[in-house]
């Protein structure tokens, strides 16, 4: 994380693999997803949620730790876990994660009937979450990311 001059917080990778974990949360046509901005707040994609697993944490307790954190719900791991790499750049620095993606299910069926709605991050950003068609994906009008979902999971 760097300041930029108007004493606000903006998000770099880190020149480090950084080990992440996301939920494929399905329901009706839709995937759930977060909004992916840039420093202007400017809307770029849609990520699912999920985070960064901690060193000594499986993936599994990290993203049901992250989906508490975000949503305030537990959740069921509903299939196999898949790996995917996601080697990107973001305002001129290249990341490089490697994914460990999850389907899942939410213990609280609310979740399912908001459209969309926001969530407050640690570091006090807020974001919205949203139920995005898959086929909007499919067809392009839609950026899902890391790229590399849209042909694994749609």
């Amino acid at each position: 994380m760097k300041e930029t001059s108007q004493n606000k917080c903006v998000w770099r990778p880190s020149d480090t693999i950084r080990a992440k974990v996301i939920g494929i949360a399905k329901h009706a046509d839709c995937l759930l997803v977060c909004e992916v901005l840039n420093d202007d707040g400017q809307f770029k994609g849609w990520c699912p949620l999920g985070g960064g697993i901690e060193f000594g944490e499986t993936g599994e307790h990290a993203l049901k730790r992250e989906i508490k954190e975000e949503l305030g719900c537990g959740i069921i791991v509903a299939g196999e876990s898949f790996i995917c790499e996601n080697i990107f750049e973001h305002h001129g620095c290249k990341g490089h994660e490697i994914i460990l993606a999850f389907q899942i299910r939410f213990d609280n069926p609310q979740i399912y009937s908001q459209k969309r709605f926001q969530i407050h991050e640690s570091r006090g950003s807020m974001h919205w979450i949203e139920w995005v068609e898959i086929k909007r994906f499919r067809s392009g009008e839609a950026i899902l990311f890391p790229p590399a979902l849209t042909q694994r999971i749609l």
